[in-house]
């Protein structure tokens, strides 16, 4: 049997693990992985069988003929896209046309309400999922109220950006101590209230903000594998409360039903994330990641290679049945470790 062709192009962290595991877990001469990124000295090189330098500076519209060119130089049979997925999905028909399966979370129209978390929230609705108590804000008035109003409430309220990565934005307001302590306990994700107020108070108004009460308990990250809204895999992620510290891979049903109502209810595919915070016991929706998740090298350790059996499922060569239980019981770490470039 011919090898398929796997390509993925600039992404995020994930990119060297996800080709790493793509290699380690077929068959001998079952695929052909690729990888393409601007910097020449990305560590994902050293593990794929062909690294293409991207161009710098493309605009969308011309980013997305070096995909297709790509694809059709290469003859590949997956693309897993990370860079300008959205774009990427808008023009799926163009890549299916080509012979080339897009291996993707979400359409676009349900990329772009995920990348809203207040618009997941809004469209979720009570009743699916726990979901935190939350308002959205764009000026300082409006941050006090909603402070003012959360607060009584809660024993702790927190804020982040709707629209970010990376945790970036998110901040836990607290009403004692000072910056100085904050700043010299290397406390990064706590803010003073008029710290808070001071920085918000610069603008006029600033782009959406969610005021959240914070919830104290346990997070767990979910890493999925479905197909068309059916969730075939998954493998539950109990985070260590230190950080970088070892993750528990936990058998945690309701969790997974959770997940497969989300999956069903926004049609999810390929590989995505879920994350999770409890408070008093109960497990609140954070945030619905359409990638590859950071820590995807963790559930990998369970056994089953999600790279590997999203591209299978993606290209008809195994069916959801086929695809492994993963192991639970699981206590994972991972170790810094040198390439050669």
């Amino acid at each position: 049997m011919p090898h398929a062709t796997v390509w993925l192009n600039k992404g995020l962290s994930s990119n060297f693990d996800a080709v790493e595991s793509l290699r380690s877990a077929q068959s001998p001469g079952e695929l052909r992985v690729l990888s393409s990124h601007p910097d020449p000295d990305c560590p994902a090189f050293r593990v794929s069988n062909h690294f293409e330098v991207e161009p710098k500076g493309l605009s969308e519209a011309a980013y997305l003929d070096y995909c297709l060119d790509f694809a059709q130089r290469h003859s590949v049979d997956a693309f897993i896209p990370g860079k300008n997925l959205r774009a990427i999905m808008r023009e799926r028909s163009r890549f299916d046309a080509a012979g080339v399966r897009l291996v993707a979370a979400a359409d676009a129209d349900t990329l772009d309400l995920l990348e809203d978390k207040a618009a997941v929230y809004t469209a979720l609705g009570a009743g699916l999922v726990a979901l935190p108590e939350y308002e959205v804000v764009r000026d300082l008035a409006g941050f006090d109220a909603a402070y003012a109003r959360l607060r009584v409430r809660h024993k702790r309220v927190c804020f982040k950006p709707a629209v970010s990565v990376f945790g970036l934005g998110f901040k836990v307001i607290s009403e004692t101590g000072s910056a100085q302590d904050r700043l010299f306990r290397g406390e990064p994700l706590k803010i003073g209230l008029g710290e808070a107020r001071r920085c918000l108070g610069e603008r006029a108004h600033f782009r959406d903000l969610l005021v959240m009460q914070y919830l104290p308990g346990p997070e767990r990250s979910i890493d999925c594998l479905a197909q068309r809204g059916s969730l075939i895999r998954c493998v539950v992620r109990l985070k260590s409360n230190v950080p970088d510290g070892p993750q528990l891979l936990e058998a945690n049903p309701a969790l997974e039903a959770m997940v497969g109502r989300l999956t069903e209810r926004l049609r999810l595919d390929g590989l995505f994330n879920v994350q999770f915070r409890d408070c008093d016991g109960v497990p609140y929706l954070l945030e619905i990641n359409p990638r590859m998740s950071g820590g995807l090298l963790y559930a990998c350790m369970s056994g089953l290679a999600f790279p590997y059996w999203a591209v299978r499922v993606a290209l008809g060569t195994a069916t959801p049945d086929q695809v492994p239980r993963p192991r639970t019981g699981l206590r994972v770490s991972k170790v810094n470790r040198a390439i050669l470039l």
